[in-house]
């Protein structure tokens, strides 16, 4: 069957309508996913400076009750450790919103965090036994020894992140 001049007509009307459908549908698409990134660029632009304010208040709170644990000179300051939901909180902002440097120096500092509490335990473990073990004895002597070091590591990581945090919201990074 041929077409006649009316039929090329609507057959070419028909194309250009499905084809003007399809490529209006792409740019909307487009459109969306653009707004979408913008969108979620600017809740990370408004989440980033509150994350960054709290990131360092949260460390600081909880490398001040580490080091109370077992202080180098003076008694044992009894303290409260931070609640959990704060350092949750905390690292999920990080997670979300933070720099991969910053990322990297939190999980640094929460390792010497740790280290610090390990110490803390074997030494506690010690004064409560009744008989300790020549072993317990000296691991907690190895441990007390290594405090100190473990305590300035935990400083100068508290202290990266907040050098850090004070760069990416100055810009200079």
């Amino acid at each position: 069957m041929l077409l006649t001049g009316g039929g090329l007509v609507a057959v070419g009307g028909l194309i250009s309508g499905f084809l003007a459908n399809w490529l209006g549908s792409r740019r909307d698409q487009r459109t969306h996913a653009h707004e979408q990134a913008m969108a979620q660029e600017a809740r990370h632009r408004e989440r980033l400076p509150q994350t960054y304010i709290e990131l360092p208040r949260s460390v600081a709170r909880t490398s001040e009750w580490v080091t109370s644990l077992r202080p180098l000179v003076g008694p044992v300051r009894s303290s409260e450790p931070p609640p959990p939901e704060e350092r949750r909180r905390i690292q999920a902002l990080v997670t979300a919103c933070g720099s991969d440097e910053v990322r990297q120096l939190e999980d640094e500092w929460a390792e010497h965090v740790a280290k610090i509490i390990d110490m803390h335990v074997v030494m506690q473990s010690l004064e409560q036994s009744k008989r300790p073990s020549e072993q317990l004895d000296d691991e907690a002597m190895r441990e007390y020894a290594a405090m100190p070091s473990h305590k300035t590591a935990l400083w100068e990581a508290e202290k990266a992140i907040r050098d850090r945090v004070h760069q990416e919201l100055a810009g200079n990074v």
